[in-house]
């Protein structure tokens, strides 16, 4: 039976087969004449233009017939291939399968009519499954042909081909019209005209405000020659532009527009003209944020996007817009704009570079409508910029002075002096150095001023300055590298010292110009004297004297001036009273140069205007002051050379002591470091050393009193041989190291311990030499102070003889008259007077070339005493006796205010004296040990009273008339009474002088000595211990007493003073007990020493730089360009 039933299944796809043949028949026919009738319908339409009613049956027919159709070739077919339908059965499609294939013809039917019999024996089941066993090979579906529907497609082509024909003719719109009329039954259409009206725009949609252009042209078989346009009730006529072509402008709607378009009675349809409303600005400002280190104000730009702004400036954009949904910012990057409220929008953007950028609103119909370009300009903050002038110092020729201008465009952070030392620029230090505010400024500094630096060591340094410029990091440029180095100390002393030779040497020229220019001032007077009227050569020889004196005052200021400045820089740690002299003369003698150019311009002013006799009163004022004026050079040249002697032994003696040390100290090291070559070095200072002392006793020797070079030429040969048998050890030790003998080892160690021993030997030999050079120096200071005061005492005396002897003599010609038989005594008597004067003028010169004290004051009383003693001779020749007695008057005059100055001077070298003494004590004694030294001093005190009565000088000797024993009672060996007394009393006298016991006198220097330094340690005593009162009493009265021992000797009213000093001191020891006080403690009070190193060199550089105020000292509020040109000015030079 499976055979059967496999025939049963052929039929069933048999049947499908069937219908899916039908269906693709209907579906082909469905087309052909649905589409056929579908034309034809149209085709109706358009010839006949049916009314809307027509149109209804025509259309509602359409749809019936093809209702009918799809139903009759689509619907059934389907609903029977999907047995929605009874369709044909297994026997109908048996018959149809019969009819197709001839060798089955009934046999199927038969077998399906036998399976229909109720009786089912085997006999007819085997029959069946026989006969399906033969038909099951034929192929049932094959008895439906598919290609049959084939010939069904020529149906179709038919309407095909109509719509591709009036397609290709350009003649489609006959159906597409007419299938709008059809599916628009209900319209009225009415036929159409001869011509049509075309709309050309692509839309009509006009911008808001903005004038809009309609494009019209007509098509068809008539061109109207004229058309218009009906909007808002009014027709106006458009502009042909062509055949069949019309123009119409819209100006500047702002609502939208309905209108239509009519020529010869052919109206167009409605048209609407849209408006677009423009997205725009209302308003349009910009909010200026500038960075803070401009200093500036914020700033708003109103209707405007462009700017100049600084570098970093934060620009707000703040816009009122209308009909605008978006804006957004155009430049190399877009940037939108934010919106908090409608219409209102912001943006922001910190610029740095320049902008230039475009401004762009939108809406949903416009976008990008409205670009508005514009520009921002940054200004670059530019780095600022140092001008720099460097001054070295013309007096120590090694400080640095700065003067720098500086410039920014906003203004500074800080301005800072960078200094290292050259060797290690790693260890570089900063010093802050104040700027202002503005933009411009200036600054002068000074290196090293107060900083730190090593002595010797090379320095580098510059400046840098730094902008405020947050955003580039504070920009900052520098200066140019400078070097420095510092002195030491023994160069310094060097070159100062150098610097006094040059200047003495220069001055030494100056005093030969000085007779030259005398004589021609003499003979300058003697022609005014001897002429009434001066011709044109003598006018021509005075004003050249004029130029030259000139010349001559300029360069004395110069040495002076340069004389002060070396002194004030030499040894500034040091006090010296012979350097503070010398410099309060160089002061005198300043003033005193200025007071002759003074009277040198009076004289060039009024020398045509005056009379003759007032000019050569000024020529011979002139004269005169020449003279103090060479007197006081000579003066100044001297004492320079002393002082430059004193300054340059006492260098030498701490170069031979630092020597020493270093000698000592090599001596010390190891072998290793102690080498044959660092001793030649030493060695060679050695030599130096010799070579500066042997120039300097040439020096010491030029002197007018030579200062005594301590020197020992056996110690210093002593010295060379130690160092040159150190030097041959340390060589023979380098030679044994360079040997490889056994025992070279043994003999190294002696070489090195001979060598060391040598060294040590000349380390000592030096010490002991610098010693003995410090205690020379110390004794001849002393006793060269002793001297000049013993001189100027015995100065003072003869000058107050001198006064007594002229106003005695004044008394004398004031009781004569010129007739007078004792006149011409008196004469003479005046002129042996002015001889005297001359001794003392004499030995007041000498003096003055080694006593900085004796200041201009004494050559100026000296100058008037000259002057009016030959002014009285003068006067007295021409018998002009009260002229003459008034001149001796001013001859007393200025005699009494010399003595009066010179007392005052040796008041004061006194005092420096015992000052100096004192300063050799011992320091710091206690009061039972100035106690217990009173009472020593007052014994030996009565021992020096019992040898003076033993070589005391009877009463009466050397008490005879004459000069001589005035002076010899002074005088300190007598040789003066030779010398000067007249007769032979002189001699007798300066015996006497001379015939003191000298262990007297040495016991009694002895006792002042001593007693100045017990006076100096109770002074220190008491100045520790912050007391007063009854101790300053005490001091007064050790100061009486010295003064006694100096004016008096050994008397017994000076010994009871000194007995009495001692139980006031027992009483001052006694109270301090009671107050339970111990007297070997400390005070504690004031012991640190205030060093006050603030030695501010800015000032000084303020004078080497004619700097003036910088008018910006704040920040002018001025735009770019102009402040462009202020930095430019002043930057100039000649600022």
């Amino acid at each position: 039976m499976n055979n059967f039933k496999n025939i049963q299944n052929k039929l069933q796809a048999f049947i499908r087969r069937y219908y899916t043949n039908e269906l693709l028949k209907g579906a082909i026919l469905f087309f052909a004449i649905g589409l056929l009738y579908f034309l034809f319908t149209l085709f109706i339409e358009y010839t006949l233009w049916l009314n809307p009613i027509a149109r209804a049956i025509l259309f509602w027919l359409f749809i019936g017939v093809e209702l009918a159709l799809f139903v009759k070739f689509i619907a059934i077919p389907l609903a029977k291939l999907f047995k929605f339908q009874k369709g044909i059965n297994n026997k109908d499609a048996s018959r149809i399968i019969g009819k197709h294939f001839p060798e089955v013809n009934d046999k199927l039917l038969n077998v399906l009519q036998l399976n229909e019999n109720q009786s089912k024996s085997e006999l007819l089941l085997a029959s069946i499954e026989q006969k399906s066993l033969e038909l099951n090979p034929i192929p049932f579906k094959l008895a439906v042909n598919f290609k049959k529907n084939l010939g069904y497609l020529k149906y179709a082509a038919i309407p095909v081909l109509i719509l591709l024909l009036t397609f290709f003719t350009g003649n489609f719109n006959w159906f597409s019209d007419s299938y709008e009329r059809v599916v628009n039954y209900k319209t009225a259409y009415q036929p159409p005209a001869p011509f049509e009206f075309f709309v050309v725009n692509n839309d009509l949609n006009a911008i808001e405000n903005k004038d809009f252009k309609l494009i019209v042209k007509t098509a068809g078989e008539v061109m109207p020659e004229s058309a218009q346009i009906v909007y808002n009730n009014e027709t106006y006529f458009l502009q042909q532009k062509g055949i069949g072509e019309f123009e119409y402008v819209f100006s500047q709607p702002k609502t939208n527009i309905e209108f239509q378009l009519n020529a010869n009675n052919v109206t167009s349809k409605p048209y609407t003209l849209s408006v677009v409303e423009i997205p725009s600005l209302l308003s349009f400002e910009m909010v200026l944020d500038y960075p803070n280190y401009t200093k500036k104000q914020g700033a708003i730009l109103k209707s405007t996007g462009n700017a100049v702004v600084p570098e970093g400036t934060n620009i707000t954009w703040q816009l009122k817009t209308k009909s605008t949904d978006d804006v957004r910012l155009y430049a190399k990057d877009t940037m939108g704009f934010s919106s908090d409220k409608a219409g209102v929008f912001e943006a922001s953007k910190r610029v740095f570079n320049n902008l230039d950028y475009s401004l762009s609103t939108s809406n949903s119909n416009l976008k990008d409508y409205e670009n508005l370009a514009f520009r921002i300009d940054v200004v670059k903050d530019e780095y600022p910029e140092l001008k720099l002038k460097m001054e070295i110092d013309s007096l120590d020729l090694q400080t640095l002075y700065f003067y720098g201008q500086i410039s920014d465009d906003y203004g500074f952070s800080k301005l800072q002096l960078v200094y290292y030392p050259s060797e290690n620029e790693k260890d570089k230090k900063i010093e802050s150095l104040k700027v202002s505010n503005s933009n411009i400024s200036e600054f002068i500094s000074a290196f090293p001023n107060n900083l730190e630096i090593q002595e010797g060591i090379s320095y580098e340094l510059y400046f840098q300055v730094f902008d405020n410029d947050v955003f580039n990091k504070h920009k900052n440029v520098k200066s140019k590298v400078f070097t420095y180095r510092k002195r030491t100390k023994d160069e310094e002393t060097q070159k100062q010292l150098k610097s006094q030779s040059e200047t003495i040497k220069d001055l030494n020229k100056s005093l030969e110009r000085f007779d030259e220019q005398q004589k021609k001032l003499e003979e300058l007077t003697k022609t005014q004297k001897e002429k009434s009227n001066l011709n044109f050569n003598d006018k021509k020889k005075l004003e050249s004297f004029f130029k030259r004196q000139k010349q001559q005052d300029e360069m004395m200021k110069n040495f002076n001036k340069k004389l002060k400045d070396n002194l004030e820089q030499f040894q500034k740690e040091n006090e010296d009273v012979f350097k503070e002299d010398l410099k309060e003369r160089l002061k005198d003698n300043e003033e005193k140069l200025e007071q002759d150019e003074k009277l040198l311009e009076e004289i060039e002013k009024l020398q045509d205007k005056i009379n003759k006799e007032e000019l050569t009163q000024k020529l011979e004022q002139l004269a005169k002051q020449n003279k103090n004026k060479k007197r006081s050079l000579e003066q100044l040249l001297e004492l320079t050379k002393r002082f430059y002697v004193e300054n340059k032994l006492q260098k030498l003696k701490d170069d031979l002591e630092k020597l020493a040390e270093e000698q000592e100290a090599l001596s010390n090291k190891s072998d290793e470091e102690n080498t044959k070559e660092k001793q030649d070095e030493l060695n060679k200072e050695f030599e130096d050393f010799q070579k500066d002392i042997e120039e300097l006793e040439k020096d010491s020797k030029a002197l007018k009193k030579p200062i005594d070079i301590p020197r020992d030429k056996l110690d210093e040969k002593d010295v060379e041989q130690e160092q040159q048998k150190a030097s041959e050890e340390l060589g023979k030790k380098k030679l044994e190291e360079n040997q490889e003998e056994k025992n070279s080892e043994n003999q190294e160690n002696q070489s090195s311990q001979k060598a060391k021993k040598s060294q040590k030997n000349a380390a000592k030999k030096m010490k002991q030499m610098s010693a003995k050079m410090q205690s020379t120096m110390n004794a001849s200071g002393g006793d060269q102070m002793q001297e000049d005061a013993e001189m100027l005492r015995q100065i003072l005396d003869n000058l107050v003889l001198f006064s007594f002897d002229q106003e005695s003599l004044m008394n004398q010609f004031k009781s004569i008259d010129v007739n007078h038989n004792k006149y011409a005594s008196y004469l003479r008597k005046q002129s042996n007077i002015k001889a005297h004067f001359q001794h003392i003028d004499d030995s007041l010169f000498a003096l003055s070339l080694r006593q900085p004290k004796l200041s201009e004051q004494v050559n100026k009383e000296i100058t008037e005493v000259y002057y009016n003693i030959d002014k009285a001779l003068n006067q007295f020749s021409e018998a002009q006796l009260y002229q003459g007695i008034s001149n001796q008057q001013f001859t007393i005059t200025a005699a009494n205010n010399l003595a009066d100055f010179l007392s005052d001077v040796l008041d004061n070298m006194e005092e420096n004296m015992s000052m100096s003494m004192g300063k050799g004590g011992q320091g710091d004694m206690q009061l039972p040990d100035i106690i217990m030294s009173q009472e020593e001093l007052n014994k030996m005190m009565e021992e020096g009273m019992k040898k003076g009565e033993k070589g005391k000088p009877k009463e009466g000797e050397g008490k005879q008339e004459g000069q001589g024993e005035k002076e010899g009672e002074k005088g300190k060996d007598g040789k003066e009474g030779e010398q000067k007394g007249e007769g032979e009393n002189g001699n007798q006298t300066g015996g006497d002088g001379q015939g003191n016991n000298e262990d007297v006198n040495g016991l009694l220097y002895e006792i002042y000595q001593q007693q100045q330094q017990l006076r100096q340690a109770l002074q220190d005593k008491l100045s520790k211990e912050g007391k007063g009162g009854n101790g300053d009493a005490l001091v007064r009265k050790m100061e009486e007493i010295e003064l006694d021992l100096l004016n008096k000797g050994f008397t017994n009213q000076t010994l009871q003073k000194m007995m009495a000093l001692k139980h006031q001191l027992l009483k001052m020891e006694n109270a301090a007990f009671e107050q339970g006080e111990d007297e070997k403690r400390e005070s504690e009070t004031n012991k640190n020493e205030f060093n006050n190193n603030s030695n501010n060199q800015i000032p000084t550089a303020k004078q080497y730089f004619n700097t003036t105020e910088i008018l910006n000292r704040q920040a002018l509020p001025l735009q770019q360009v102009y402040k462009k040109k202020v930095q430019d000015y002043f930057k100039k030079d000649n600022d």
